[in-house]
C-alpha cells in the first residue's frame, strides 16, 4: 500500500509557512522518481484560467499544474518541503513515476487541499466595527435624544436629515481604538452615498442601500474647500496605516439602493419578476424593501463588481466585509477574487454568510478563496448550544477558513442591554474561544452602550463613560495577538465534564504552551466547572495575574467560579504585555518577514529555491540574503532611498531585487499605468531603527527599457507624505538592440552617443536641438589627465538656420525627417524645410 502525508496535518496556512510532503510504501527495487503533482507556486496561472472561464466560457485546462521531484529519505520513502509564499487555494498529490514507462503509482488518498491566506492574518486580528455616522453629536450620550417632530415636513415632501458623524471625528478616536483597545483592524459599515429622497427608509437612510459603489457619502465628510469627501476618507485610511493597522470596508455586493447610479444606467443588471418589478432581497423572512437585487447571471455584473473592489484597493483598503455575500453565486466570486488577487493578493474577504446554508459558506471559503466567514458563537449562549456548535466551528475554521468571532454586531441587540456582567462575559467567551486571534465587536460596546445600532438612524455610543471594558479588551487583544495558543496549529478541545452551565477549553499544540479556559455562563450564581484532569493543581489567570487553584474528585478536577467569571490560565511564566498597534509582536513579525522573503525568491528563482528563504536574515542583511540565494556577489540589489530617490529615475537591471529603505514605516506600490504590479508594506529592520521592503521586480522581457511608477506613502514624524517616482526597467542584454536610424516621430525617445579614448563624449538627443538632461552635450570631457573628475561640458547644444534669398528657417526637431548613426562616431540628421518658394529643401548635417 502506498501512503502520502503532509506535516502539519491541516489545510489552512499563512503565507510564509512551510509544508512537508511524504510518500512511502514504494518497492525499493523499482526505479523511477517520486514527485508532488501540484499547482503551488503557480497562483497567477490559476487565476488567469478562472478569469478566462468567465470571459470566454472555457473550462480551466489545469495548465497551472506541474511535477516537483521529491528527495529519497530512505529506501522506498521520499520527502519534499515546499514553501507557501502565495495566497490562494491549491491542491497537491504525491505519486511515483516508474522509469520503465509502466503506470504511475498513485496513493488511494484524495488530493491534499491547501488554503493559504495572508501572513497579516496570522495573529492579532482584533476588529473594531465602526458606523461612521455615529461618531457625531450623540456619540458621548447614553441614549440619543428625541428628535423634533418632523412629520409635518415629511408629509409636505421636505427632506430632513440631521447631521452625521464624519471621518475626521472617527480619526480623533483612532488612538483609543488601536492603542488603548489594541485592535489592529478598523472595519467600517458602508460609506457609499445613500438615498436621501427617492427610496429612502428611516430618517437617515440605510448605508446598505448604496447609490454609487465608486463614491463616498458626502454626509460623512466636513465641508472643506481644500479636501473632497474622498480625500477625507483617504485621510482616515492613512491614519489607520500610520498606526500599522488595517482598514476594511463593507460592500453590499448583492444589491444597491433604489435609483442608484447603476440602476439608472444599467437597469438590465438587476433581477425583475414576471411583472417587471425589481426584486428586493431578504433573509429570515424579512424583505429588505429599500434594496434592489443585482443579477449575477450576467457576466457584466461580475466584471463590474471586480472593478468596484479594485477601485477601493487602489485607495488603500486592505479588506472587505461582503454583505449578503452568500447570495452571490460561486462563479462570480471566483472571478472577483481572482481579479483582485492578481493585483492585491493580500486583500481580505470577510464573507457575511449568516442566514445562509453552511455548505455555501464552506464552498466559498475553501474553493473560491474568500478568507474569513462569521462564527455563530455570538448566537450560542448556553453550554448545550456551545457544545453543539463549537466542534463545527473548530473543524471548519481549520479546514476552510477562519470564522471570525464577533461579541456584538450591528444586527444584534446590545449586550449591555442585558446587563454589564453579561456584556463582559460575552466578550470573554467570544475572545477566548476565537480562532487565530480573530475577534471583533461593534463601536460603543466597550462603553456598555445599550442603544441598538439602527442602520436607518444614528444612535448613541456612550463614549467616554468611566465605567467601561477598555482595559479588559486591551488585554484580550494583546493576549490573542501574542500567545501562540491563539494561532493556527493550536488545537482547541472542550473538556468540561459533569453538570452545570459552564465551559472548559484547552488550547494546546506542538511546541505551544497550554492555556486552560474556564467560563461560568451563569450571570446570577456561582458555578463549579469540572474538567478533564490536568497535570497541574494550580495555574495563573493571565487577565488578572492571580493564582487559580484546582481540586480533584474521582479523577476529575474542578474549580469554583463567580457569576459570569471567565479565566485564562497559563502554566508557565507568560505575561500579557500591552501591545500597541505601532509595534509588531515578534511572532507576527517573523511570519511577515518569512512571507516577504519567500515571495521575493519565488518570483526570481522559483518555488523550490523559496524554501531556503530566511526572513530574519532578509531583515538583518538583505544583501547577504539575496547573495546567498542567487550565488552572486555583490548581490543583485538596487537600493532605493526615500525621499532622495523620488527626484530621479532609478534604473533596475534585469534580475535585480528592489530594496526600498526609509527611517519610518511606508507602503510601496509599483504600477504600470492603471494596473498594480506589486503592493507591500514595510517591515522594521533588525536594528529597530529603519524600515525596509524587498520587491521582486518583474523582469523586462522586451527589447527596450520600460517605465513604471513607484508610489510611496511614508508615515513620517511630520505626518503622512505621498510621492511618486519613476523606475526604468532595463531589458536583458541579449534582447537589447542598438537602434541606428529612425524617423522624426520617435526621435525624442532616442540619443546619439559617441566617445573617444581621451575621456570625451557626445550625448545628443536624436530630436535635434532638444536638451533632456544636464548630461546632454555636443562635447563633454574629463579635462584632468591625473584623476577622474566630474565631466566638463564645452558645448551642450547646436542651433542652425537655412537661409535662401533672405528667407530663414531654423532647423529643429519639427523639421527633422530622419536620423541615423554610423561608425566612427558619426551621426546624420536629414531635414526637410520649406524654402519660401512653395517647395521643400533637403539638408543633411553630420
Amino acid at each position: 500500500m502506498i501512503f502520502q502525508s503532509v506535516s502539519p496535518s491541516r489545510t489552512l496556512f499563512f503565507a510564509g509557512d512551510m509544508l512537508k510532503f511524504r510518500l512511502n510504501g514504494i518497492n525499493p527495487s523499482l526505479k523511477g522518481r517520486a514527485v508532488v503533482r501540484t499547482n503551488l507556486g503557480r497562483g497567477s496561472k490559476r487565476r488567469e484560467e478562472l478569469l478566462d472561464k468567465t470571459i470566454s466560457g472555457r473550462t480551466p485546462s489545469g495548465s497551472d499544474w506541474c511535477d516537483i521531484e521529491m528527495k529519497v529519505c530512505a529506501p522506498g520513502e521520499f520527502e519534499l518541503t515546499l514553501p507557501l509564499p502565495e495566497v490562494g487555494v491549491f491542491e497537491a498529490k504525491c505519486c511515483f513515476i516508474p522509469d520503465d514507462g509502466s503506470a504511475v503509482l498513485w496513493p488511494q488518498d484524495d488530493n491534499f487541499h491547501i488554503k493559504v491566506t495572508s501572513a497579516a492574518n496570522s495573529a492579532g486580528n482584533g476588529i473594531y466595527c465602526a458606523f461612521v455616522r455615529q461618531f457625531g453629536t450623540f456619540m458621548n450620550m447614553k441614549t440619543s435624544p428625541q428628535l423634533p417632530d418632523f412629520s409635518s415636513y415629511d408629509d409636505g415632501g421636505f427632506i430632513v436629515v440631521p447631521p452625521s458623524g464624519t471621518f475626521r471625528t472617527l480619526i480623533a478616536q483612532l488612538d483609543h481604538i488601536f492603542d488603548e483597545l489594541g485592535c489592529r483592524i478598523l472595519q467600517l459599515l458602508p460609506v457609499h452615498p445613500v438615498p436621501v429622497s427617492y427610496g429612502r427608509m428611516g430618517r437617515y437612510g440605510s448605508p446598505f442601500a448604496a447609490t454609487d459603489y465608486f463614491a463616498i457619502d458626502p454626509a460623512l465628510a466636513e465641508f472643506d474647500t481644500s479636501a473632497t469627501p474622498m480625500e477625507q476618507f483617504e485621510e482616515l485610511i492613512d491614519a489607520v496605516h500610520s498606526r500599522r493597522g488595517r482598514i476594511f470596508m463593507d460592500i453590499p455586493v448583492n444589491h444597491t439602493g433604489w435609483a442608484s447610479k447603476l440602476q439608472c444606467e444599467h437597469p438590465d443588471y438587476f433581477i425583475r419578476d414576471d411583472k417587471k418589478n425589481f426584486e428586493s432581497p431578504g433573509a429570515w423572512g424579512v424583505v429588505w424593501a429599500d434594496l434592489c437585487r443585482l443579477d449575477y447571471s450576467k457576466r457584466k455584473v461580475h466584471e463590474l463588481m471586480a472593478k468596484v473592489f479594485l477601485f477601493w484597493c487602489k485607495r488603500g483598503i486592505d479588506g472587505f466585509r461582503c454583505d449578503a455575500g452568500y447570495m452571490v453565486p460561486q462563479d462570480a466570486w471566483n472571478y472577483i477574487v481572482s481579479r483582485v488577487r492578481s493585483e492585491y493578493p493580500d486583500t481580505v474577504f470577510l464573507l457575511e454568510g449568516l442566514g445562509g446554508p453552511l455548505q455555501i459558506q464552506e464552498n466559498l471559503l475553501s474553493q473560491s478563496d474568500l478568507d474569513w466567514g462569521y462564527s455563530e458563537l455570538f448566537q450560542n449562549f448556553t453550554r448545550d448550544e456551545i457544545e453543539r456548535y463549537y466542534p463545527y466551528m473548530n473543524r471548519a475554521g481549520n479546514r476552510f477558513g477562519t470564522l471570525a468571532s464577533f461579541a456584538e454586531t450591528h444586527d444584534n441587540l446590545r449586550l449591555a442591554s442585558h446587563g454589564k456582567r453579561f456584556a463582559k462575559l460575552r466578550f470573554m467567551v467570544t475572545a477566548l474561544l476565537s480562532q487565530h486571534g480573530t475577534f471583533g465587536f461593534a463601536n460603543g460596546a466597550e462603553y456598555y452602550a445599550t442603544e441598538k445600532i439602527d442602520v436607518h438612524g444614528c444612535g448613541a455610543l456612550n463614549y467616554g463613560d468611566p465605567d467601561n471594558m477598555n482595559t479588559l479588551i486591551g488585554k484580550l487583544n494583546s493576549l490573542i495577538g501574542s500567545h501562540p495558543a491563539f494561532s493556527v496549529g493550536a488545537d482547541v478541545k472542550l473538556i468540561q465534564r459533569g453538570d452545570g452551565n459552564v465551559i472548559a477549553a484547552l488550547r494546546s499544540g506542538e511546541n505551544i504552551p497550554e492555556l486552560l479556559i474556564l467560563i461560568n455562563l451563569e450571570c446570577d450564581c456561582n458555578s463549579r466547572v469540572h474538567f478533564v484532569s490536568q497535570p497541574h493543581d494550580r495555574g495563573r489567570d493571565l487577565l488578572t495575574d492571580r493564582p487559580i487553584l484546582f481540586s480533584t474528585a474521582d479523577g476529575i478536577q474542578y474549580c469554583d467560579l463567580a457569576p459570569g467569571e471567565a479565566v485564562c490560565i497559563a502554566f508557565d511564566d507568560f505575561t500579557i504585555a500591552q501591545q500597541y498597534s505601532r509595534k509588531i509582536p515578534a511572532r507576527f513579525r517573523k511570519q511577515l518577514a518569512s512571507a516577504m522573503a519567500q515571495k521575493t525568491i519565488l518570483k526570481l528563482y522559483g518555488l523550490q529555491r523559496a524554501a531556503d528563504a530566511d526572513g530574519e536574515l532578509m531583515l538583518t542583511d538583505p544583501e547577504r540574503f539575496i547573495s546567498d540565494i542567487s550565488g552572486i556577489s555583490p548581490a543583485p540589489i538596487t537600493r532605493w532611498h526615500y525621499p532622495e530617490d523620488c527626484r530621479r529615475e532609478v534604473m533596475i537591471p534585469p534580475g535585480d531585487v528592489l530594496l526600498i529603505e526609509n527611517d519610518c514605516g511606508f507602503i510601496a506600490e509599483i504600477c504600470d499605468g492603471a494596473k498594480t504590479l506589486f503592493h507591500t508594506a514595510s517591515l522594521p529592520g533588525s536594528d529597530g531603527k529603519s524600515e525596509l521592503a524587498l520587491i521582486p521586480v518583474t523582469p523586462n522581457e522586451g527589447d527596450t527599457p520600460a517605465r513604471v511608477t513607484l508610489q510611496i506613502t511614508a508615515f513620517t514624524a511630520g505626518g503622512t507624505k505621498k510621492d511618486n517616482a519613476l523606475l526604468l526597467l532595463l531589458p536583458r542584454g541579449e534582447k537589447r538592440t542598438i537602434r541606428l536610424s529612425g524617423n522624426w516621430d520617435d526621435a525624442a525617445e532616442h540619443y546619439v552617443f559617441g566617445s573617444n579614448s581621451y575621456g570625451g563624449y557626445s550625448l545628443v538627443s536624436a530630436a535635434w536641438g532638444k536638451i533632456n538632461s544636464k548630461y546632454d552635450a555636443i562635447l563633454a570631457a574629463n579635462v584632468s589627465r591625473e584623476y577622474p573628475v566630474d565631466r566638463h561640458i564645452m558645448f551642450n547644444s547646436m542651433r542652425a538656420w537655412l537661409v535662401i534669398d533672405d528667407y530663414s528657417m531654423e532647423l529643429t526637431h519639427h523639421t527633422l525627417a530622419e536620423y541615423s548613426a554610423h561608425p566612427g562616431n558619426r551621426a546624420l540628421w536629414h531635414f526637410s524645410l520649406p524654402d519660401g518658394r512653395g517647395s521643400q529643401t533637403q539638408l543633411t548635417i553630420e
